[in-house]
């Protein structure tokens, strides 16, 4: 009999991902926080009563949060998941952020790096794992994950609209980065509830690159005219990157980033 995942948040673009990788192998049950889903529910980070009895419902052996809202209200919600899930032998994959390092960005940073967030998102995910970790500390996975591409993904969807409408848009070069593919985010899913691994894991290319050079790689691939890009001027090199470094992920499931632009391309090319 598969095991049932209930995965909070599984209309966006990482939620999608991991739908789809993981439904041959797992009875899937999603969510999503804005509007009403076929054979699934409706259900915001306010809603920590439907939470529970939707948990009674299903009972689910994995659950897995892709929720986004109130940073308040997605702490207070994550706390009341936490607390149901204790003592039950059930496994909380919980999806975090590069964002976590962003209060110090002088080097790349790897799983065993200790959170040191400035904005308010990093600050909340850094308390929600520290949170978690707490709670769970024998069932948690923690993916952090850097900026997330697609062919059909909203990065790609501003690319278009700013080149077509020639509004400014901001870009930071001498800020490098690493980036990953939504469905590298899905496969990750998949190998590590399969393989019963826990803790933090990094999810990304494993090289880096400067944003701004990176848009623009973007742009020659799927032919977009350049937008009227708007460079902030950074003076020296910064680094927004959690580089993934688990010895137990395969080399098959690592991504660099001319791989991820190759993805993109044929993406859009079947798109097309």
């Amino acid at each position: 009999m598969k095991q049932k995942v209930f995965l909070i948040g599984g209309t966006g673009l990482v939620g999608r991902a991991i739908k789809n990788s993981l439904s041959q192998n797992y009875q899937v049950v999603i969510t999503a926080g804005h509007h009403e889903v076929k054979d699934g529910y409706q259900l915001r980070a306010e809603d920590t009563d439907y939470l529970l009895k939707l948990l009674e419902k299903e009972n689910p052996e994995i659950v897995i949060s892709s929720i986004r809202g109130d940073f308040q209200a997605q702490y207070r919600f994550h706390e009341i998941l936490a607390d149901w899930l204790s003592g039950k032998n059930k496994r909380l994959l919980f999806i975090s952020t590069a964002n976590v390092f962003d209060g110090d960005m002088s080097q790349p940073w790897t799983e065993d790096a200790r959170p040191v967030p400035d904005s308010d998102y990093g600050k909340y995910k850094r308390d929600c794992e520290a949170m978690l970790m707490d709670k769970l500390p024998a069932w948690l996975i923690i993916f952090r994950i850097p900026s997330v591409w697609a062919p059909d993904c909203p990065r790609i969807q501003m690319l278009r609209e700013y080149s077509a409408s020639r509004k400014p848009l901001d870009t930071y070069p001498n800020d490098y980065v690493n980036v990953t593919l939504a469905d590298q985010v899905g496969v990750y899913a998949e190998y590590v509830l399969t393989h019963d691994l826990k803790g933090i894991f990094h999810i990304g290319s494993t090289d880096i690159v400067d944003y701004f050079e990176f848009q623009k790689m973007v742009c020659d691939l799927l032919k977009i005219p350049y937008p009227a890009f708007a460079p902030e001027h950074i003076p020296e090199r910064v680094y927004q990157a959690v580089v993934p470094g688990r010895k137990e992920i395969p080399d098959t499931l690592q991504l660099t980033v001319s791989k991820v632009l190759e993805a993109l391309h044929k993406g859009a090319e079947i798109l097309a």
